[in-house]
């Protein structure tokens, strides 16, 4: 079975005025390793970089997200095994990062860590390893910096392709997609403004498309149930539909029949915003969200490039 362990990692955390805010991002995947490394201690390796890269701002969850990975791959340079009162396994590692384009291969930056761990078994042992990964390793720090310069450069030259993919796709009514690639240029680039513009006309068609479809699928809810847990259900459709929407009044008077039936037993209310610029960011919000739906679900496709054996 092949093992496969993935964080996302978010770097820079920058505010922007809009209340979103899109980082540069680093998918760090283990890829099935030539040595045979328990699966608990590659996990443990893997939590040990999210760590370390967190001590500099950087937050990490469990989704595939972004094309630019984080690639661990683990060597043994020696393994010995000492016979004392209790058995020691004593294990010395190469462990090779890099970061890479998981499209084209192209490395951005790679570097290698070289770890002793001893413990009473194999497991331990690893873990015992990697626990040396610590928050001030100026190996990752320098690795991260480097890559991030690295691809904020691949943005900054390729945003306006990104841009106009986007249109291409929304044009084909493929919108999760298009805003999928809007989402990803980061906000440190200077062309962030511009995918922010791209996205909200892009909206513009999409929204009363995205109308019609909740509001059908909370009305085929609501007419088969007709209950609590219906309401409920035809809510969690009712609550995507925003008031520039071409059917927000439509919606609204199923809000107010389901209200009828249910009473205050059902708390819910339409999205109601208090000027242009809540709405506008409650947009941006929306879009992002369907953007980081989109990339969930996608299988990421991998060009994994072997390191090279350094000459002892």
């Amino acid at each position: 079975m092949k093992r496969i362990f993935t964080f996302f990692i978010s770097l820079g955390m920058v505010v922007v005025s809009m209340a979103q805010s899109n980082n540069i991002s680093l998918y760090v995947y283990a890829p099935e390793q030539a040595e045979k490394v328990p699966d608990t201690s590659v996990n443990y390796l893997i939590n040990s970089l999210c760590n370390a890269v967190t001590t500099d701002g950087l937050a990490a969850q469990n989704d595939f997200m972004t094309q630019f990975t984080l690639m661990p791959k683990i060597g043994v340079a020696t393994k010995n095994i000492l016979a004392n009162v209790q058995q020691q396994v004593v294990l010395t590692l190469d462990v090779w990062l890099q970061v890479a384009d998981r499209l084209t291969g192209t490395v951005y930056a790679s570097s290698t860590l070289n770890m002793k761990g001893v413990g009473t078994n194999e497991t331990k042992a690893y873990i015992s390893a990697f626990r040396t990964l610590s928050k001030s390793n100026r190996q990752i720090q320098s690795l991260v910096s480097t890559a991030k310069q690295k691809i904020l450069a691949y943005y900054e030259s390729e945003s306006d392709n990104i841009i106009k993919r986007a249109k291409q796709l929304a044009a084909q009514e493929m919108y999760d997609e298009a805003f999928y690639l809007l989402s990803m240029i980061p906000s440190q680039c200077s062309k962030f403004d511009d995918g922010i513009a791209a996205s909200l006309d892009i909206w513009q068609n999409y929204k009363d498309k995205a109308c019609h479809e909740n509001l059908a699928k909370a009305k085929s809810i609501w007419v088969a149930g007709q209950d609590l847990e219906a309401a409920n259900n035809a809510g969690a459709y009712l609550s995507q539909i925003l008031p520039d929407s071409g059917c927000y009044d439509e919606a609204q008077r199923l809000c107010d029949d389901i209200k009828a039936k249910t009473g205050e037993l059902w708390k819910f209310e339409m999205s109601m915003y208090k000027d242009e610029n809540e709405l506008r960011m409650a947009k941006i919000k929306a879009m992002q969200e369907i953007g980081v739906a989109y990339g969930q679900g996608q299988q990421p496709n991998m060009i994994i490039t072997t390191p090279k054996r350094q000459n002892k």
